[in-house]
């Protein structure tokens, strides 16, 4: 039976955008273990110098450090706000909730120039500026909006008649929250703060801003790129791109379990 054409296509359009998407990557885990301080083809030899190189220093290291400090505190602490403000949103009317949602979403829509000038001006008044507490901060009102909409469109799907039949059941309105809405609500909380850390994970300009001497990764980054081309930034690159893989798999094995349940359960 022949094959239509249009499902062919389909594939081969799909395995094109898919090594469009990881070729970058592969070439710089290539060009990480390349002896030529230049990246280029032909490979020039094998080598670990760039990850010595990179440990001896320690500045981007303690970059990462930074950013795996700050970039999950603020995903969880804009999470955890931006469900009870979706909650307050879908299930409730009270004065002033439009100017609540213009206020969560508001600094996502100003240019982040602006913004970090704004966060710099207001935190060196409080003595803050130059701290990773400023930068989790910063970041927190900068994740909130986007982590607000995954968990606001989840619960827009959610049916009023569940919490009611909870309610008529006994439950206070805080078991309901915890037994029903919780659980409903869970896939895009997961969602949310998968979204926020990658938010807060790249974020630069405002965290170049208030930084100070205690850079995260992308601020560390751009100034080893300001002075000159570094192999190093290969290495750190791909212990990031390996770190990601890792916590993909870690993932993987903790909502399996979840998945096959459910996949019996029907």
């Amino acid at each position: 039976m022949p094959r239509n054409p249009w499902i062919v296509l389909g594939r081969i359009w799909l395995a094109l955008a898919y090594a469009f998407m990881f070729l970058p990557l592969i070439v710089l885990v290539l060009f990480s273990f390349q002896k030529n301080r230049f990246p280029g083809f032909p490979l020039q030899g094998f080598t670990t110098s760039w990850y010595e190189k990179l440990f001896s220093d320690g500045s981007l290291p303690a970059a990462l450090g930074n950013t795996m400090i700050v970039s999950p505190a603020a995903a969880t602490v804009a999470t955890f706000l931006a469900f009870f403000a979706a909650y307050a949103l879908n299930r409730f009317h009270f004065p002033g909730k439009t100017v609540l949602l213009g206020l969560v979403t508001l600094p996502i829509l100003i240019p982040p120039l602006i913004l970090g000038v704004g966060f710099l001006g207001l935190l060196a008044r409080v003595h803050l500026s130059g701290t990773l507490f400023a930068v989790f901060l910063t970041h927190v009102v900068l994740i909130i909006a986007p982590a607000l909409a995954i968990i606001q469109l989840r619960l827009a799907q959610m049916p009023a008649s569940l919490e009611e039949a909870a309610w008529d059941l006994g439950a206070t309105e805080m078991q309901t929250v915890q037994k029903v809405v919780l659980p409903f609500a869970a896939p895009g909380i997961f969602g949310a703060w998968l979204l926020a850390f990658t938010f807060s994970f790249d974020e630069f300009i405002i965290a170049w801003f208030v930084s100070g001497f205690q850079p995260t990764l992308p601020v560390a980054i751009y100034s080893v790129l300001v002075a000159s081309i570094d192999p190093s930034l290969n290495a750190i690159g791909t212990i990031v791109f390996a770190i990601s893989c890792l916590v993909l798999i870690a993932l993987e094995l903790v909502l399996l379990p979840y998945l096959t349940r459910g996949k019996q359960a029907g």
